[in-house]
């Protein structure tokens, strides 16, 4: 029976994760980051689920040229579009150290500014980017 084992040279590049647990605004969340060669993964939940996936990405990546984002909702909520002004504000955040994609995850109880800020403070502690 052969097997099909792939070489050193084949196996892809390291994935690296970091993650965090902390109580924003009075809510326990649990933030996740890992960076994958072709994007970043971000998951920020305060109820324990994924919630909705967010695509989000630079749409020029040439460097010195106006940016502009785009965001699509893969999975999930649809009719909350602050959702995906969180994702942008990460893709815009991501943008000036990487112009990798990011694809996240969010599941939020509540959805403020403040809270926001918080967990954007903290996701500064583990990032990949």
């Amino acid at each position: 029976m052969a097997h099909n084992y792939m070489s050193q040279e084949a196996l892809p590049q390291a994935i690296r994760t970091r993650s965090a647990q902390a109580t924003v605004c009075g809510v326990e969340t649990n933030m996740l980051v890992t960076a994958y060669s072709n994007r970043f993964f971000v998951h920020i939940s305060q109820n324990e689920n994924f919630g909705t996936l967010i695509h989000s990405w630079r749409d020029n990546p040439v460097e010195g040229a106006c940016s502009s984002f785009s965001t699509r909702v893969l999975l999930g909520r649809r009719d909350d579009e602050t959702l995906e002004v969180y994702a942008r504000t990460l893709i815009e955040l991501i943008s000036q150290r990487s112009s990798l994609p990011l694809l996240l995850s969010i599941s939020m109880k509540e959805h403020s500014p403040e809270m926001f800020k918080g967990i954007l403070r903290e996701l500064d502690q583990i990032r990949l980017w």
